[in-house]
């Protein structure tokens, strides 16, 4: 079985950030970033490396310009990882998977 990053659609972030049990690695995008369509697969394959430790949630700022509004998002792809329901860590640009995925984890492990 193959878990991808899922398009869901809730009332709001907020609520999507209260309702998840674990932290939430959101992908700021617009579909016309070219490096943030590089990022397509390497999200899915991110998901399925960390699905027991994060959520991946992709977010168009195209669709939803109060939330990059919001969270200040000004070059993309911005990708921020939410623990209980808040901002802890921040970063943008194209990473490979592995890169993104050591990042988490050291974020998650330091930030405990």
């Amino acid at each position: 079985m193959m878990a991808q990053a899922k398009k869901q659609t809730y009332s709001s972030l907020d609520d999507l950030l209260a309702q998840a049990d674990k932290p939430v690695l959101v992908d700021f995008y617009a579909t016309w970033c070219g490096p943030c369509q590089f990022m397509v697969p390497i999200l899915n394959e991110v998901s399925i490396a960390l699905k027991d430790k994060i959520r991946v949630v992709k977010i168009d700022t195209e669709k939803y310009p109060s939330i990059a509004s919001q969270y200040a998002i000004e070059a993309l792809p911005t990708f921020i990882l939410f623990k209980d329901g808040k901002p802890f860590d921040r970063f943008e640009g194209a990473l490979t998977a592995n890169q993104l995925i050591q990042r988490v984890e050291e974020s998650l492990k330091v930030k405990q």
